[in-house]
C-alpha cells in the first residue's frame, strides 16, 4: 500500500517512446509476428496465449484481456501493475464483466476490470489501432459500448477498447490517499496511459501497428482523450486523437476533495467513526493513516453507490481529471497540449436532449404544464448549441491559443436535428448525444434511441465511415463522398456539417461559432418563456454543467460546489 506513482518513469517510458529511442521488453519467440498476415483466434500476449472467437463483419474479437492486475485490497488506489502470467490458452471468447458502477440504485459489476476487448480482421498486419474510451461519465459505462467490428472490418483498423477504474475508484483525490509529490487521484488516467504500455507491447500480434496508434473516445471518453493531450503522462504513447462530443475539462484538486469528503462522510458517521457529518467531513479531509486504512478496508459496493450523479454533465456531482500538476497541468489547457497531434472532434446538433429533464423537474420548480413543455424546448435548443459548442469550436480555439500545433478537424452530425432533413421528433432526441456511435456501429448501446435504418443514413454513416478510416491511416480524414475538409483554424473556423434525407447524403462545410456570447445574448433577448420561466430554467436546468460557466457567470447562477 506504499509504493508511490513515480512520475518520472511514465514520462521517461513517453518521452523516449516519441523520441523512437524506447525498446520494447522481448517478447518470447512465438509472440513476434512477421509482416504475414496474422490468422486464427490463437494469439500470444507477452503473459500468455488468448483465445479469441468470431464477431460480426467477418471480425475476430477477444474479450476481456488482461492488461494490468486487478486493483483491488493494497492496490485499489495505486498505479495499474503488471498482471500475473498464466498458463494455457485464456479464454477471451465470452464479454468481461462490467467495472464496478450504480445501476438502477444498485452496485454491479466488478473492481477487476483492467481489461480489453480487441477487434481485429483476420489476416490483418500492421494495421492503424484504434484505443477506445467509453462514455458514461467516468461513473458507468463498459468496454461494449461500441462494437468495433464494423469499423476494424470497413475501416481496415484493430479496434482496442479498454476498460477502467470508474467512479471514486477512479478518480479520488482526498489528502490521505495522496501521499508523497508525485501522487495522483486520476486513477483511471494511469489506466489508460498502462493500456497503451500494453499495445505498444502487444498489439502487433493481433495484426495492429503499434507506431500508429488513434486515442479515442466517446463522451467522457472524449473528453478523457483530450486531458490526454495535455497530460506530460502520454507524450509519446498515441499518434492521432478522435474526441466524439467531449470537451475541455479539468477540476481544482481541492474543490475536488471537499465534494468527496461531503459524500463519503455518512460512511464515516455510519461506521461509528465520527458523531456526525460535519465532523465527518473534517476528518476526511485529513491526511491521517487512519483515514487511508479505513477508504481501503471500505466495501468497494458502498464506494461505488457514493456520487451517483456524475453522468449529469456537472463536474461538481462527481469531480474527476484533477488538475494536480502530476497527471494533469495545474493551469488545465492553458497552454494548449504535451501532445500535439492530428484531433477530430465530433459532436452534433441537439447534444442536450439526452440531459433535459422530464415535465415533472419542471412542474417541481413551480411551473405550469405548458410552461414546462415550453421551457424545456427552450433549455433543449439552447443547451445544446452552448454543448456543441463546448464539444468542438471552444475546444478547438483553447488549444490553437494555447499553441497546438497540430491540424484539428470539425464535424457537426446535423441528422435527426429540428432543421434537418431527417428530424427525430421521438422523446425531443433530435441529433442527439451519441447519434455518432450507431454511424461507426452497428452493435451499440444508442442505437435503438431512434429508427436509423433509412438509406441516406446509411449513405452519411459511410461517408463518415471512410473520413474516420482516413484519418486512422494518415492523420487526414478524407471521404469521396465528402467536399473539401479543411482544418480549423482562428481565420478560418470551419467544420463540415452531415445530414441525409430519406436517400442520400447532404454534407456541406460551414462556418463554426466563433464563442458563447451571441448564443447568451440570444437566450437574454429570446421572449418564448416568461421571466420566471427562463431564470428557473437558466438557475435549475443549465446551471453548473461543463459547458455552462459563462452562462453562470453571466446569471450569476450559485455554485454546487460545497
Amino acid at each position: 500500500m506504499h509504493d508511490t506513482f513515480s512520475r518520472r518513469s511514465f514520462l521517461k517510458a513517453g518521452a523516449l517512446t516519441a523520441a523512437g529511442l524506447w525498446a520494447a521488453p522481448q517478447l518470447p519467440a512465438q509472440a513476434a509476428p512477421g509482416p504475414q498476415p496474422l490468422r486464427g483466434t490463437l494469439r500470444p500476449t507477452r503473459w500468455g496465449q488468448v483465445q479469441g472467437g468470431q464477431a460480426a463483419h467477418g471480425a475476430l474479437v477477444w474479450y476481456g484481456v488482461p492488461y494490468a492486475a486487478a486493483p483491488v485490497g493494497l492496490l485499489r488506489w495505486q498505479p495499474p501493475q503488471d498482471p500475473a502470467s498464466w498458463a494455457g490458452p485464456l479464454d477471451c471468447t465470452a464479454p468481461a464483466p462490467l467495472a464496478l458502477q450504480p445501476c438502477n440504485g444498485m452496485p454491479v459489476g466488478v473492481e477487476d476490470c483492467l481489461r480489453l476487448d480487441i477487434y481485429a480482421p483476420d489476416g490483418a498486419a500492421q494495421l492503424p489501432v484504434v484505443v477506445y474510451f467509453h462514455g458514461g461519465g467516468n461513473r458507468t459505462g463498459s468496454t461494449r459500448e461500441m462494437s468495433g467490428a464494423k469499423l476494424a472490418a470497413r475501416a481496415g483498423c484493430v479496434f482496442v477498447s479498454v476498460g477502467y477504474r470508474l467512479g471514486l475508484l477512479g478518480f479520488n483525490c482526498l489528502p490521505a490517499l495522496q501521499n508523497g509529490p508525485d501522487r495522483t487521484g486520476n486513477y483511471a488516467l494511469l489506466d489508460a496511459a498502462k493500456a497503451f504500455d500494453w499495445v505498444r507491447d502487444n498489439i502487433a500480434a493481433f495484426g495492429g501497428d503499434p507506431g500508429n496508434v488513434t486515442a479515442m473516445g466517446f463522451s467522457a471518453g472524449g473528453r478523457d482523450v483530450l486531458a490526454m493531450l495535455a497530460s506530460p503522462c502520454f507524450a509519446g504513447r498515441f499518434h492521432k486523437a478522435v474526441s466524439l462530443s467531449g470537451g475541455l475539462s479539468a477540476a481544482d484538486p481541492q474543490a475536488s476533495a471537499r465534494q468527496i469528503a461531503r459524500a463519503f462522510a455518512p460512511l464515516a458517521v455510519e461506521d461509528g467513526l465520527c458523531p456526525d457529518p460535519e465532523t465527518a467531513f473534517g476528518w476526511l479531509l485529513e491526511d491521517r493513516e487512519e483515514v487511508r486504512r479505513w477508504l481501503y478496508d471500505l466495501d468497494p459496493a458502498r464506494i461505488c453507490m457514493q456520487m451517483p450523479d456524475g453522468g449529469d454533465l456537472r463536474m461538481s456531482s462527481f469531480p474527476h481529471l484533477y488538475a494536480d500538476g502530476v497527471t494533469l497541468p495545474r493551469d488545465g489547457f492553458a497552454r494548449g497540449a504535451c501532445n500535439a497531434v492530428p484531433l477530430l472532434l465530433a459532436t452534433a446538433s441537439t447534444e442536450f436532449s439526452l440531459f433535459n429533464p422530464f415535465p415533472d423537474f419542471y412542474q417541481a420548480q413551480g411551473l405550469t404544464a405548458g410552461e414546462a413543455a415550453a421551457a424545456r424546448q427552450w433549455a433543449v435548443g439552447y443547451g445544446s448549441e452552448l454543448y456543441q459548442l463546448y464539444n468542438g469550436p471552444a475546444a478547438a480555439r483553447t488549444l490553437t491559443d494555447g499553441g497546438y500545433a497540430a491540424p484539428i478537424w470539425l464535424c457537426r452530425i446535423a441528422y435527426g436535428a429540428p432543421d434537418s432533413r431527417s428530424p427525430i421528433h421521438a422523446l425531443g432526441l433530435g441529433s442527439y448525444h451519441g447519434i455518432c456511435l450507431p454511424m461507426l456501429s452497428d452493435e451499440n448501446d444508442l442505437a435503438g434511441l431512434a429508427g436509423l435504418s433509412s438509406a441516406g443514413f446509411a449513405a452519411m454513416s459511410d461517408a463518415f465511415l471512410q473520413a474516420v478510416g482516413a484519418f486512422l491511416r494518415t492523420g487526414t480524414p478524407r471521404a469521396d463522398a465528402l467536399p473539401a475538409w479543411q482544418p480549423w483554424t482562428a481565420d478560418r473556423p470551419e467544420a463540415l456539417v452531415l445530414d441525409a434525407d430519406d436517400r442520400t447524403l447532404d454534407a456541406c462545410i460551414r462556418p463554426a461559432p466563433a464563442g458563447c456570447d451571441g448564443i447568451l445574448n440570444a437566450m437574454e433577448a429570446d421572449g418564448a418563456l416568461s421571466p420566471h420561466a427562463k431564470e428557473v430554467t437558466v438557475r435549475t436546468v443549465l446551471n453548473g454543467r461543463l459547458f455552462s460557466a459563462a452562462l453562470d457567470a453571466r446569471w450569476h447562477n450559485p455554485s454546487l460546489w460545497t
